[in-house]
């Protein structure tokens, strides 16, 4: 285990799925978080070794099932977020859609919405609808209708009118996010990670679910995005990345 140390957080090259990477995490925090954001292997969907799968879908989401599970028992603060990226998989591979329903507890941790993040390209076959999406769990570790933390999230578009009427006006002139993101485009320059996303996506969960000067876990850090837009927004940071490589360059980012 190899952890690097900054002003706003820390990096730490380790196994984010062994328990002992979870006990040194909280043993450095000395307390829980309210927002962990996981982007997981997906499961044969790039050509990485990391992603590379031959077992079951069953045993895949088992797998997210234990990691998801350690994560929110020993780091996430009651009524606290949890976001886990994924896909619908293809035929005989669903993973994703298998995990849902296997993490989810009610009452005690439950699916509050499923996002769409609707991109701008789309790739398929000629027979089917082209693909322009990618799905995001929002998880909260209690009752759903009861976050921790919820700062309602607005786009950058003004509504227009005032409300539908005089008895319902609107709380703002801007619209309402919704649980389809299709502002912000996956086309960007400086990628530097196989499936690196877009710093905005990470803001808008770190501005919503927290408050300046909280903390974000990222069991799952890739080339460090998490980290980069906790620090743009005033926040701390705790990011796991396995791969040596990966890990390395991610330090030198956000150094």
């Amino acid at each position: 285990m190899n952890i690097e140390l900054f002003p706003d957080g820390c990096a730490i090259q380790a196994d984010s799925t062994d328990s002992a990477t979870t006990a040194k995490v909280r043993e450095m925090l000395g307390a829980k978080v309210g927002l962990i954001i996981a982007d997981p292997p997906y499961g044969n969907i790039v050509d990485e070794k990391w992603d590379k799968y031959t077992g079951p879908d069953e045993q895949f989401a088992e797998w997210m099932f234990e990691w998801t599970k350690m994560w929110s028992d020993q780091l996430l603060l009651d009524n606290g977020a949890f976001y886990v990226w994924g896909g619908i998989g293809t035929p005989g591979f669903r993973p994703f859609m298998k995990y849902i329903p296997r993490v989810e507890q009610p009452g005690s941790f439950e699916l509050a919405n499923l996002v769409t993040w609707s991109k701008k390209r789309g790739y398929g076959v000629q027979h089917n609808y082209l693909f322009t999406r990618e799905e995001l769990a929002y998880f909260t570790k209690g009752l759903a209708k009861k976050p921790r933390v919820f700062h309602v999230p607005l786009l950058a578009s003004k509504r227009g009118y005032a409300g539908f009427d005089q008895k319902y006006p609107a709380k703002s002139e801007f619209y309402r996010r919704t649980n389809i993101w299709a502002d912000i485009t996956e086309i960007f320059r400086g990628k530097v990670h196989p499936t690196q996303k877009p710093q905005k996506l990470h803001e808008i969960m770190i501005e919503v679910h927290t408050d300046p000067g909280d903390w974000v876990i990222d069991p799952f850090a890739g080339c460090g995005t998490t980290a980069l837009a906790a620090r743009k927004l005033g926040r701390k940071f705790v990011v796991v990345e396995n791969d040596q490589k990966t890990f390395d360059e991610m330090v030198i980012r956000l150094r």
